[in-house]
């Protein structure tokens, strides 16, 4: 009578990760048209700074939660190359998911910039990063692809 057994390619406790990804912001301040108030939000002229962003993902197995189709948990992130708190630049992200997933443009509004969903396979997502007015006036895009193993079926005779 022929055996069937599931084997996995990585452990439930053993993530497997794609980045992170190193990106660096350089923007150019522009002067405040008003510069009889003194205020701190306002822009300052030929002021240039530098960010250091990370992107990248992880994936857990689900192990016997695990389905033909929801094989793993996983997140997509934007974060401080030191665990910073973006929220002081950033505004918004956008992550633009495969059609196949429900609602596949997902805007997050406040730090962590980041969402998790459940599944596999490969595929690309576009993320779109929106600045406070007073940091950038254009948005940073960048393409993140996501390989994200289904289970393995070993069949035994």
């Amino acid at each position: 009578m022929p055996n069937s057994s599931s084997s996995k390619k990585h452990g439930q406790d053993q993530p497997e990760f794609s980045g992170p990804i190193p990106i660096s912001l350089r923007t150019k301040m522009g002067k405040s048209e008003d510069n009889d108030k003194k205020n701190s939000s306002k822009k300052v002229k030929d002021v240039e700074i530098s960010v250091p962003i990370v992107y990248g993902n992880i994936a857990f197995w689900l192990g016997k939660k695990a389905s033909e189709y929801q094989s793993h948990k996983w997140t997509i992130y934007v974060r401080g190359a030191s665990n910073e708190d973006l929220g002081v630049i950033v505004k918004r992200a956008v992550f633009q998911l495969h059609t196949s997933f429900n609602n596949p443009t997902r805007v997050v509004d406040a730090p962590p910039f980041e969402l998790s969903e459940a599944g596999w396979g490969e595929f690309e997502i576009a993320i779109t990063l929106y600045f406070h007015s007073d940091v950038c006036d254009k948005p940073l895009n960048f393409v993140i692809y996501i390989q994200i193993s289904s289970l393995e079926v070993v069949s035994r005779g």
